[in-house]
């Protein structure tokens, strides 16, 4: 899936830097009629060339449009003006392309939590009771910021991911309260790697922040504003 997105980026990039390229550097038409100023068969008047630019002067000035067959004008553009113009194009072009990447990485991410999702079994009773008792710790030991009590139950890497988050709040004086926390179901996904499980939890609880910095009155304000609300998660 990430091959397939960084090949679609890959060609949008080649086309668009294509496209751009091509009305940069091809050269601009020549504000002259073939033959001279007559058009194809000579004379003043000559016959051919109803849409062939004009280059004679007024005000001392060359003209720098030319009429079509219907009788609209058209402005000739300079390599500058057009180089100018690619340039203010780019920006767009590559905000088109990260739009692009990241619609691409959140459906197949959508895709693949649903395909999880619907892909469980249930979970035995000895490992459930193993997991809860994992998760009530866990999730009573995140509002103090510090997950050094608990850092047994969960694998180094993952701790450290989750007290960066931890340290941040920290920095920022908050506290994530979670109250009223409690399983409604736990589900084993079919396993996509080999001696790994990975268990979704159905949840609901009451989730708010608190900061240090404001009154017990501010808090219990924000504690009031919050509902107790329910939650999947792997």
């Amino acid at each position: 899936m990430v091959n397939t997105i960084l090949k679609e980026a890959d060609l949008f990039v080649r086309t668009a830097f294509g496209l751009i390229l091509q009305s940069t550097l091809l050269p601009s038409p020549v504000a002259a009629r073939a033959g001279g100023s007559s058009g194809g068969s000579g004379g003043s008047g000559g016959s051919g060339g109803g849409s062939s630019p004009t280059s004679s002067y007024v005000g001392g000035r060359s003209r720098d449009y030319y009429y079509d067959d219907a009788g609209c004008r058209h402005y000739y553009k300079s390599p500058m003006r057009r180089l100018f113009d690619s340039i203010v194009t780019l920006p767009f072009v590559f905000v088109s392309l990260g739009i692009m990447i990241w619609r691409k990485v959140r459906d197949w991410l959508t895709g693949r939590r649903k395909r999880a999702l619907a892909d469980t079994m249930p979970l035995d009773a000895e490992t459930a009771a193993r997991f809860e008792n994992a998760f009530y710790q866990i999730e009573t030991a995140w509002p103090s910021n510090d997950l050094s009590n608990v850092a047994d139950l969960m694998t180094p890497h993952f701790q450290h991911q989750q007290q960066r988050i931890l340290n941040r709040y920290q920095r920022h004086h908050k506290h994530n309260q979670l109250e009223s926390i409690a399983i409604v179901s736990t589900e084993l996904l079919l396993p996509e790697k080999p001696n790994r499980q990975d268990i979704l939890v159905t949840a609901q609880m009451r989730d708010y922040f608190t900061d240090e910095r404001q009154t017990a009155t501010v808090n219990d304000q924000r504690r009031e504003a919050a509902y107790i609300e329910r939650f999947s998660e792997i």
